[in-house]
């Protein structure tokens, strides 16, 4: 036998080794491929395990049982989007009733507004009618948003009515519609609350917010918010310069007092930030769960008055949750509006910091003597929460301002943050 009909021999078996190779290669693989149609399973091979769900996170997904969609909001050319669509698909691989959807804020801005869109990376989470917004798309901030939507019981937060204050369906730059949206997003259900048709705090009520009354309050009002505070029930006050809403002797017996003044503030940062002099702005953050990450961030107050913190109260600890840089002063009255004198005069204006957000914890005692009654039934007042426990306190929250959370303010910088944190903190959702 030659050289070349050995060789063509040889390439013969060589190649008919080569297509069986192949052959049994692509068998390989169809029977792998039929495997995991009937046999899904995700492996993840990176170090961290990025590419798999913790176990609580898969403990949570078993108990959706109907329809959960994700809303993801990102730019269309955003870098993050492949990173965003991986983790919102690992919650859809673990529970088919999953499903995602991405929504670009810049081409869609009335969608993404109408959902309580605030930032780019917002996920919102929709079950059975609830919603609850995630941060951002991790799992940290999908799995707190998961456990949060499937509750079925929702706190809720009671707006004080009936004086001026706030309204919350109001898509004006000073409405609170925008903070009511939020709020909802946390799966609150927000009320209104008018004290004199109701006469009581309802016992539902998680939290009850003041948000700048332009009248007083009655004293048979005021008196409903301290019997309220006073039996355990946490307090939110949002007060505007120059408008005490009737609450300045309410606040004093806890050691916040309101100065009649208005705080201005004229800086580098203020200036790059296109802010007037009537927008102090804050990076100094006090002790607080409400404000432990607020290290880098920075939230402004426009129109301001400052709060002055007595801390002579034996069961009232205080702390100043936010305050202004020292460049700020306060000019008292209203005289220097009319005479357009805003710069900074050391004869008659108070130069800063200045408190503007603080947080009172009241020590409470049980109430020693039960409710008068009378043929055997309680006389308490209807709606009235139960004495506290020995030894139990609450919280009464105070800012100096209100615009800081109103519509045109609310998704600035750590503004809207600032608002909900607050609000989770005292219906101890946080």
């Amino acid at each position: 036998m030659s050289w070349r009909d050995r060789f063509q021999k040889r390439n013969v078996l060589y190649g008919a080794g080569s297509v069986a190779s192949v052959l049994l290669v692509l068998g390989i693989l169809f029977l792998a491929s039929l495997l995991a149609n009937w046999y899904p399973k995700r492996w993840d091979a990176t170090r961290e395990q990025t590419q798999s769900l913790s176990p609580v996170s898969k403990a949570l997904l078993q108990e959706v049982t109907k329809p959960l969609t994700m809303t993801v909001f990102l730019p269309e050319g955003a870098g993050e989007r492949q990173t965003a669509k991986e983790a919102v698909q690992l919650y859809r691989y673990h529970n088919p009733q999953v499903s995602y959807r991405f929504v670009d804020p810049e081409r869609e801005p009335l969608k993404a507004q109408q959902a309580g869109y605030r930032f780019a990376g917002n996920v919102l989470l929709d079950y059975q009618g609830r919603h609850q917004m995630a941060d951002q798309p991790d799992e940290n901030a999908l799995t707190n948003a998961l456990r949060k939507v499937l509750k079925k019981e929702r706190l809720k937060v009671y707006f004080l009515a009936g004086h001026g204050e706030r309204s919350l369906d109001d898509p004006k730059p000073g409405g609170f519609q925008v903070a009511k949206r939020a709020l909802d997003n946390e799966g609150y259900e927000v009320e209104s609350l008018n004290l004199l048709s109701q006469g009581a705090v309802p016992p539902d009520a998680a939290v009850v917010i003041v948000a700048a009354p332009k009248k007083p309050l009655m004293s048979t009002e005021v008196q409903v918010l301290k019997a309220y505070l006073e039996k355990g029930g946490p307090l939110f006050i949002m007060l505007e310069a120059f408008e005490d809403g009737g609450l300045e002797g309410f606040l004093a017996a806890y050691g916040v007092g309101l100065d009649n003044g208005l705080i201005l503030d004229v800086n580098q940062v203020s200036q790059s930030l296109g802010l007037s002099a009537v927008m102090p702005i804050v990076s100094q953050y006090g002790p607080s769960k409400i404000t432990q990450d607020f290290k880098n961030l920075v939230t402004i107050y426009p129109m301001a008055r400052p709060l002055i913190l007595r801390k002579d109260h034996p069961d009232v600890s205080l702390v100043p949750l936010a305050t202004t840089m020292s460049t700020s002063y306060e000019k008292l009255g209203k005289e220097w509006i009319k005479a357009e004198k805003a710069a900074f005069d050391a004869k008659t204006d108070k130069q800063g910091p200045f408190t503007v957000a603080a947080q009172a914890e009241i020590k409470l005692t049980a109430v020693k003597d039960e409710p008068a009654r009378k043929g055997g039934r309680d006389q308490s007042p209807a709606g009235a929460k139960p004495p506290p426990p020995a030894e139990s306190k609450t919280y009464l929250v105070v800012f100096g301002d209100a615009d800081f959370a109103a519509n045109n303010f609310f998704n600035l910088f750590g503004n809207g943050d600032l608002f909900l944190n607050t609000t989770n903190f005292l219906a101890r959702a946080m």
